[in-house]
């Protein structure tokens, strides 16, 4: 299992890779894989687009790798420019401009919990309706719930991702939330919010 790495060792990994370490590059990669992957997926539910969208960012940085820029996290920086590769090649494939998918792309939650470890069936329910209550958001704040609660990522970083202003994503947050309390309880919101501890999306 590859390990997290702390936002410093992130960037030291991405400076080497600007000097032109190719080791670092792959290195990251490897360590980012996992969450590229089910970002990925969150957006588009074609397996192989969705890897080979993530081999073709990371051959195009090395090709930039002289010109590249600085990043304070490099997670978040990686999971922007997936977004906007695979916004790109949709858009190409289906001849629109990337503003109009930007506004209007799906995106899905679904959870990973192994429910044959949960012995209770209430708690399978419990799930499963958070499951459907997340599913029946819109788009963009389903995106938004997902990188603040799976991805750790806090509102400035949110709002790099989304392409959004730092208090136009935090409105946003408070919309889904809002939301998301019609339809449950606010102590199940806490399984919401550790669900990144938990690994259940």
């Amino acid at each position: 299992m590859v390990r997290r790495l702390t936002n410093s060792e992130g960037k030291q990994l991405w400076q080497d890779y600007r000097q032109g370490n190719i080791y670092a590059l792959g290195e990251l990669l490897d360590v980012y894989y996992s969450d590229l992957y089910h970002w990925g997926m969150r957006l588009h539910h074609d397996r192989e687009f969705v890897k080979d969208s993530i081999q073709e960012v990371f051959l195009n940085l090395w090709k930039v790798q002289q010109t590249t820029s600085s990043v304070e996290n490099v997670r978040a920086y990686l999971l922007m420019v997936l977004k906007n590769h695979m916004l790109r090649e949709l858009c190409d494939k289906h001849n629109k401009l990337q503003s109009s998918l930007s506004e209007d792309y799906s995106f899905s939650v679904e959870f990973a919990a192994d429910f044959r470890m949960i012995e209770e069936e209430r708690e399978v329910y419990q799930f499963r309706k958070l499951e459907t209550i997340m599913n029946s958001l819109p788009p963009r704040q389903k995106e938004l719930l997902y990188l603040k609660f799976y991805q750790n990522l806090d509102f400035e970083e949110i709002a790099d991702v989304m392409n959004l202003g730092r208090q136009s994503a935090y409105n946003l947050f408070q919309k889904s939330i809002n939301n998301f309390r019609k339809n449950w309880p606010v102590t199940m919101l806490m399984l919401l919010f550790f669900g990144a501890i938990l690994n259940i999306f």
